[in-house]
């Protein structure tokens, strides 16, 4: 089994900057005695709304998608980081560029694949959600399930839970007993999205954690205290043995708090990171005692082996999509599974070939954030047990992957499989759970293919030839069978054009596969065919739900 012995978890950041007290109603349309004025005015002087027009803001207007998008885009310092949207209906929408960096940062979906439909009406459980989704990004952990007398669809409760639970929307919420009741499904107007945004703008930081940040401006971080300064060098240069002077006694308490921001921001740190003891003199001084599972010369030893193997496995003009599929290929090919649980690095791996998941991820880190592309360690459980794995942008979508679970026990040499590679949040949340904060995962990596050639962002050839490479190839509509015959068609193109490997999936409801390749391997496909021998291996879909995947393995004679 999969196991990861030594897990750090982080706090919860608390919010630095509060929205104040309401100036005068500056919207001729919003009542002074609405019990929503409070909310819009806070809006309206921190720059978030104009308005629809001057003097108006259209507080019982319903919401639109557009406008969500625009309010929290502004409200949370979002920017177009410039890589691709799949929205194909937002290119001349004014909230063009609002839709994008929403999108960007994790927090929006479109209707569909390619749209975003940005004047369709947002309802109240969905506003929950995305507002949900942008507080989970910025560590904010998910409460208890809450009861409800008028209960969100299930996709939504945990949101509607949130929001309710932090008292971010109290205006026209009720609560009879231990029941809440939220009119979920009905339609958002502009006021109660203003009481929505304001109450969350006091709780989470300004800025968001990812690299789309909306901000502009020349402005530099603010410098931060010296004790944090010296205490963050300490930590990034992994001393052990160390003392901080402190200024206030005060500051002390805050020690545990900036310790876990520094992990929050430095993923390999985090995850070398292994346990702390410090103490304080009563007058200025803080001695700390730090352990890691690398020393900072074995992290160092890393990084350099780390350009050494991406300048060995990158090739000139590849693009990030093949670039993935080469760091995951090297870790597969270079590391085994420890099953005596000893090694829990990326140097351990290096050194002596083999790590547990926590050391695949961490190498994997290593090796991605080297060939330029951006991606995050993720910390859950798979398999009834702590595991760690990797996210992963490409051309401006998440996915997730898994380098561990496409190396199983026994380690075969040879041997890769690409049934964790690129996943969405849906399809990874069948056997792997995480509650931390992490960007959502919702592009189908395979329609994604498909929309980077249309968009010239890939070109064919090296779109099916990675298909091909990975076996992804099965998992297309055209190798997707829902009957026997189905399965037949797949075989017979494929023996017939005399390929050696033949991937498809077929809908598990069909029967076993031993049952389903009797019934389909039939004489009668096979009899023109210089067909030597057939092996096939299965599995469950890791990407379609209630299909399995089969990898037909066929030798010819001469």
């Amino acid at each position: 089994m999969k196991k990861l012995g030594l897990l750090t978890s982080l706090v919860s950041l608390l919010s630095l900057w509060n929205v104040t007290g309401a100036s005068a109603n500056s919207f001729a349309d919003v009542s002074n005695t609405s019990p929503y004025v409070s909310y819009i005015n806070d809006l309206q002087r921190l720059g978030v709304t104009d308005g629809i027009a001057p003097g108006q803001f259209g507080p019982s207007m319903t919401l639109t998608r557009a406008q969500f998008a625009k309010f929290v885009a502004v409200a949370f310092q979002l920017k177009d980081d410039g890589s691709s949207v799949p929205f194909q209906d937002i290119q001349s929408h004014w909230a063009a560029p609002y839709v994008r960096a929403a999108y960007q940062a994790g927090i929006i979906d479109g209707t569909s694949v390619s749209t975003f439909t940005p004047e369709q009406p947002v309802k109240r459980e969905e506003a929950a959600a995305m507002v949900w989704r942008l507080a989970q990004s910025k560590g904010i952990a998910a409460p208890a399930a809450l009861k409800f007398q008028d209960s969100p669809d299930a996709w939504a409760i945990p949101a509607v839970s949130g929001v309710l639970a932090k008292g971010w929307y109290d205006v026209d919420a009720s609560k009879s007993g231990e029941s809440w009741s939220y009119r979920p499904r009905d339609n958002m107007t502009r006021q109660e999205m203003a009481a929505l945004l304001a109450h969350s703008m006091k709780d989470l930081p300004g800025s968001t954690w990812t690299s789309a940040t909306l901000d502009t401006s020349t402005k530099k971080e603010a410098a931060l205290p010296t004790w944090q300064q010296s205490l963050k060098e300490h930590l990034l240069n992994q001393e052990t043995d160390f003392q901080i002077t402190l200024d206030d006694p005060n500051e002390f308490q805050q020690i545990k708090g900036f310790i876990n921001e520094v992990l929050a921001n430095n993923d390999y740190l985090h995850y070398i990171y292994h346990s702390m003891k410090y103490e304080y003199d009563g007058i200025s001084t803080a001695t700390f005692n730090i352990s890691y599972l690398e020393s900072k010369a074995q992290s160092d030893y890393v990084s350099e082996q780390a350009k050494t193997i991406v300048g060995s496995i990158i090739r000139s003009g590849m693009n990030d999509f093949e670039k993935e599929k080469a760091v995951h290929d090297y870790v597969i090919s270079h590391l085994a599974y420890d099953q005596s649980l000893n090694e829990h690095s990326a140097y351990g791996g290096l050194t002596k070939g083999s790590t547990v998941c926590q050391g695949y991820a961490l190498l994997t880190y290593r090796l991605l954030t080297e060939a330029g592309i951006p991606n995050k360690i993720v910390e859950g459980q798979a398999g009834g047990q702590l595991h760690t794995w990797n996210l992963v942008k490409l051309n401006g979508n998440w996915y997730h992957l898994d380098t561990t679970w496409d190396d199983p026990v026994p380690d075969v040499k040879g041997r890769l499989t690409y049934h964790y590679f690129n996943l969405t949040d849906a399809q990874m949340q069948h056997d792997h759970t995480w509650t931390g904060a992490y960007p959502a995962a919702s592009q189908d990596f395979i329609q994604a293919l498909g929309q980077a050639v249309q968009s010239g962002a890939m070109d064919a050839a090296s779109s099916q030839a990675l298909l091909s490479s990975t076996g992804l190839s099965g998992e297309t509509a055209e190798n997707t069978a829902d009957s026997i015959s189905a399965v037949q068609t797949i075989l017979q193109r494929g023996l017939s054009t005399q390929q050696s490997q033949i991937t498809f999936r077929f809908k598990s409801s069909l029967g076993s596969s031993q049952a389903v390749m009797k019934a389909a391997l039939t004489n009668r496909i096979i009899s023109n065919i210089n067909v030597g021998k057939v092996t096939y291996e299965f599995g469950p879909d890791t990407r379609l739900t209630g299909y399995t995947s089969v990898t037909v393995n066929v030798t010819y004679g001469s």
